[in-house]
């Protein structure tokens, strides 16, 4: 059966983006309906980071490429890009408690600007080793290092400027939050988490006033209609907000099985 293809303009909080019914999720569900055309077409106007994981070359003893790792030693499994569809790398974490493995830029190039927007989405999956005591974490942060999630299902830092999505052990809830220092902002159990399921997960940082934005948390389940929160945005102040860095982990529970976390994509867009 061939697919005849029906593309359209499409209008979705003020900016016009294209659409296409037969191969696009359903209109106004995706996060990048909402990125101007213009920040996708011009790299003047836009900086834009993308790694579709075709190769991840980066240890924790030799860091190499876009990323850095930090990591406990001990690992089981060995991380590596998957012979799969898509371009998927794996990461672990080691077994013992509290172990944990994070993956991030080797530089902080993001950062909030005045009236300047900025996307960010990754395409990840968790697949429990021990149903609800894993933690994962993915975003934008500064900083990122060891205890990036607390243990004990602490979630993240008590101090640290970002915009991430999360689990933390002992539930099966995404939260989403934003942070300034020790001034945090946290949506709690805004979908619930399923092992082994693939999770869109991002931001739309959106200027509202010279010194503050609205942040719209994102997510898409598997092949579902995606979900935007305009219903439940955090604002964010810009003043002493820092540079930061992409990144994504993983952390053990209070338990003995090794913990992974697999990543299609991280997509950053912001406005030069």
């Amino acid at each position: 059966m061939a697919y005849e293809l029906k593309t359209e303009g499409s209008n979705w909080y003020g900016n016009l983006s294209l659409w296409d019914k037969e191969i696009c999720p359903q209109k106004h569900t995706s996060l990048f309906e909402v990125v101007p055309l213009a920040m996708l077409s011009y790299p003047n106007l836009a900086f834009t980071f993308f790694d579709d994981f075709i190769t991840q070359p980066s240890t924790k003893a030799s860091q190499s490429g876009h990323w850095a790792v930090t990591e406990d030693d001990g690992a089981g499994g060995t991380d590596a890009v998957q012979e799969a569809a898509n371009g998927v790398y794996r990461h672990y974490s080691d077994g013992d408690d509290h172990d944990e493995a994070y993956v991030h830029s080797n530089l902080e190039q993001f950062k909030l600007q005045a009236g300047k927007h900025l996307f960010w989405q990754a395409r990840v999956k968790l697949t429990e080793g021990n149903t609800n005591t894993a933690n994962f974490i993915v975003g934008l942060s500064e900083n990122v290092g060891a205890d990036h999630m607390q243990n004990d299902g602490a979630g993240p830092p008590a101090n640290y400027d970002g915009i991430v999505w999360y689990k933390v052990d002992g539930t099966m809830s995404l939260y989403f939050e934003t942070s300034l220092a020790t001034a945090q902002v946290t949506s709690a159990a805004l979908a619930t988490h399923t092992s082994g399921t693939w999770y869109e997960l991002g931001a739309w940082c959106k200027p509202a006033t010279a010194t503050t934005f609205t942040v719209y948390p994102y997510y898409r389940i598997g092949t579902t209609n995606g979900v935007l929160y305009a219903t439940t945005p955090h604002t964010l102040t810009l003043t002493g907000h820092g540079e930061m860095e992409a990144f994504f982990g993983v952390k053990q529970g209070a338990t003995s099985t090794e913990e992974y976390i697999e990543i299609d994509y991280f997509w950053v867009c912001q406005e030069r």
